[in-house]
């Protein structure tokens, strides 16, 4: 896996995300078993449960979407993300695994609202 790779993969995320293709972000994780938008909440292990997360994506007014990557070790993604919506402010951290083929097979956010 190399920084091209990942670049490709988290723009496409952010893409599908910013402009609210809700089935071309969801199938990002059609190999995903273990998926959790914030360790608050229990984690996803079926692709029928991450299409049902991605329903709220609708309703929300997007302002602005940012992903970088932080750091690349094997088949594990460190990246960082910025969100703008309904005129809230949220970051956080991304831990995204890849298997061999590489898709993504977990994917773990932490957030933070700024106030």
């Amino acid at each position: 896996m190399n920084k091209e790779f990942v670049m490709e993969w988290l723009g496409k995320l952010k893409e599908y995300w910013f402009n609210k293709e809700l089935e071309g972000a969801v199938s990002l994780f059609k190999k995903t078993t273990f998926y959790q938008e914030t360790p608050f909440m229990k984690a996803y292990t079926t692709l029928e449960e991450i299409r049902e997360e991605w329903q709220h994506v609708k309703k929300e007014n997007i302002q602005n979407i940012e992903i970088y990557p932080l750091a690349i070790e094997g088949y594990t993604v460190i990246a960082h993300w910025i969100l703008k919506q309904n005129d809230m402010h949220y970051d956080g951290i991304y831990e995204i695994k890849f298997n061999e083929h590489l898709e993504c097979v977990y994917f773990k956010s932490w957030e933070m609202k700024h106030e």
